[in-house]
């Protein structure tokens, strides 16, 4: 347990438990850290103190609370939230996959501009030495 400005830092047990308790809840690792940077400012889980960790864990034992009051109505929402929390986790993998392939094939892309360019500087220089050598017998022939 660390200090941070006088003040004790959340626990790996906390950090477990709140993990654990979203993960149960249906709410995905990217939606509880946005909640946590808007409710306490902070960029990590593991930035929070011991107090806001703490308080973190009640909210979710309190929306499990609920949760389970709902599904005893009938209404499933518990299995609901799982299910949604899975789509959502699954969409991630997919967006980080076809991220990867869209920053190789943009890679490839400029690999091969590069390339082109590195053929046009080439002709230019070409050009730029035969059109030296060009004026370059012209001024002689001009001046015999």
């Amino acid at each position: 347990m660390a200090e941070k400005n006088g003040k004790l830092g959340v626990t790996s047990k906390q950090i477990r438990a709140i993990y654990a308790i979203a993960r149960e809840q249906g709410i995905s690792k990217e939606r509880l850290e946005k909640h946590i940077k808007k409710k306490y400012g902070k960029e990590s889980i593991s930035d929070l103190t011991l107090q806001e960790a703490s308080e973190l864990i009640d909210c979710l034992r309190q929306i499990e609370q609920y949760n389970e009051a709902k599904d005893k109505n009938g209404d499933g929402i518990k299995e609901i939230r799982k299910w949604l929390t899975r789509i959502e986790e699954r969409l991630m993998i997919l967006e980080t996959r076809y991220e990867k392939v869209l920053d190789r094939l943009i890679g490839e892309i400029e690999l091969k501009q590069g390339i082109r360019l590195a053929e046009l500087e080439r002709e230019v220089r070409a050009i730029r030495g035969m059109l030296k050598e060009y004026f370059k017998k012209e001024e002689e022939h001009e001046q015999k």
